[in-house]
């Protein structure tokens, strides 16, 4: 099963994109040293693209739930559905693995 994330989803994220992106980057001055905010920070789509990705590994670490249990269908059904009170802090986790990565480096890959 191969979804999508919504144009609503992606259309609500990018309306608070600004303002997050310009409270990590406040936040980088104590961590300069690790995260290097590039292209990909700054990139609408790289963040979207990453977000499934950002949202299982948010989902992992505060929920406590075994990987196994839990698919990126699933997860990217459950941003669609709005199933996450955390939006905000999903992608600002997003956003702070495309700095942690450096520029150009995309945590995917």
């Amino acid at each position: 099963m191969h979804v999508t994330l919504s144009n609503e989803v992606e259309e609500e994220v990018k309306r608070f994109l600004p303002l997050l992106r310009a409270q990590l980057k406040k936040e980088f001055v104590h961590m300069e040293s690790y995260y290097k905010p590039g292209t990909d920070f700054f990139s609408d789509d790289k963040v979207i693209e990453y977000l499934p990705c950002a949202a299982y590994e948010y989902i992992l670490m505060k929920w406590g739930i075994e990987p196994a249990l839990v698919t990126l269908p699933e997860v990217v059904k459950a941003l669609n559905d709005k199933l996450f009170s955390e939006l905000h802090l999903i992608t600002a986790h997003a956003l702070r693995k495309l700095a942690s990565q450096g520029p150009g480096k995309t945590p995917m890959k």
